[in-house]
């Protein structure tokens, strides 16, 4: 009998913990996971509030969720049959999946998220892990600044034909983002394969940019969360924008009424909100650097990054995250990305900052 998959981890709240240690989410200050600590927008929270009555409640939401994907249509200069949205990208995740990954060879490019190895694996595709430019893989399966070069990376894809591509950009844990003209270079050594490009974290970014750019040109399918600029978990919204001819046979499989009333209203209101988008994440990117200066100040030494969070090389990744939970401090614990000496910091306000800076300190005491 086949053992059973386990569930991946993440750096969302887990509520049955925090149950047993008898703290509710309020009570916690969360750096594992990478959402905006300034949102959701305040222009959101009226437009949902305003659609909470009897009939946006009793009443399906539009499948096609036309009205979202006509806001994001005209934010990526694509047409309408270019954009599917989702229940978050994870949901599109399993769908690609499910229609292209099936006895396939997928590529992914990693360290990185560990949901494109974990629906790669449920539908039997053979997954290979290249490594992304400047970290090498160990033979016990971990993974450490390296010397790994943008064209080894492309080679390794030549040489292994993958039908399916993943690659996180900018990557989730290093942090770490390809710019135009690397993505260009690098599709060029495989160019035949579906490349699905995770942008997630593109706006926290000081150059943002998509590779949406592209998606007449290939086979391509970008992701966009929403989840984490725009700070939308509670409601799990997003969408792909891609080939057209891939997209329309994701919207065929996509079960129907995926998106809710709620999300649906969330995700068009926010992208009439870019200003805010703007002004919060480049106030995030000033407090990102902030935080890893007085890190660095501390004895610390983060690793860089080019978004909201960032790698800490710590001793032993699982006991600094025990030990923090202790004081209501969550961070990510990198083990399960093959980083068991990292641990993973979101950016939150200047004040939590401050508490986290002052816990590690207070570790560093301990461990000495």
């Amino acid at each position: 009998m086949e053992p059973m998959p386990q569930i991946v981890a993440h750096g969302t709240l887990d509520y049955a913990e925090l149950a047993s240690l008898g703290l509710s989410p309020d009570e916690v200050h969360v750096f594992s996971s990478n959402i905006n600590p300034y949102g959701p927008p305040p222009a959101v929270v009226q437009a949902v509030q305003a659609a909470v009555k009897p009939t946006t409640i009793s009443r399906y939401p539009d499948r096609l969720a036309m009205e979202l994907r006509r806001a994001v249509a005209r934010l990526h200069q694509v047409p309408e049959e270019a954009v599917l949205a989702g229940n978050g990208t994870a949901d599109i995740m399993w769908l690609i999946a499910l229609l292209f990954a099936p006895d396939a060879r997928v590529a992914i490019v990693s360290p990185t998220f560990g949901e494109y190895e974990n629906v790669a694996s449920l539908v039997d595709a053979q997954v290979i892990q290249p490594c992304h430019p400047g970290w090498e893989r160990r033979e016990d399966g971990r993974y450490t600044p390296g010397a790994t070069t943008l064209d080894e990376l492309g080679e390794a894809l030549a040489e292994q034909t993958p039908r399916l591509i993943f690659l996180c950009n900018p990557n989730n844990p290093t942090g770490h983002h390809l710019s135009p003209d690397e993505l260009e270079r690098l599709h060029s050594f495989a160019p035949e394969s579906i490349w699905v490009v995770d942008e997630a974290y593109a706006e926290f970014t000081p150059t943002p940019w998509s590779a949406s750019r592209w998606i007449d040109q290939g086979d391509w399918i970008i992701l966009r969360s929403m989840t984490k600029d725009f700070s939308l978990a509670g409601l799990r919204v997003g969408y792909a924008v891609g080939s057209p001819h891939l997209i329309q046979a994701m919207q065929v499989a996509q079960p129907p009424w995926n998106v809710n009333t709620l999300a649906q209203i969330a995700g068009t209101t926010a992208l009439d909100n870019l200003a805010w988008r703007a002004e919060t994440t480049a106030r995030l990117r000033q407090e990102t650097e902030a935080l890893r200066q007085a890190l660095q100040a501390a004895g610390m030494a983060p690793l860089p990054t080019s978004t909201n969070f960032f790698l800490l090389p710590v001793e032993d990744a699982t006991q600094v995250r025990q030990a923090l939970v202790q004081q209501r401090i969550l961070v990510r614990d990198c083990t399960s990305f093959g980083l068991p000496n990292y641990i993973r910091i979101a950016t939150q306000r200047p004040e939590e900052n401050r508490l986290l800076v002052e816990a590690l300190q207070a570790l560093q005491g301990d461990a000495s």
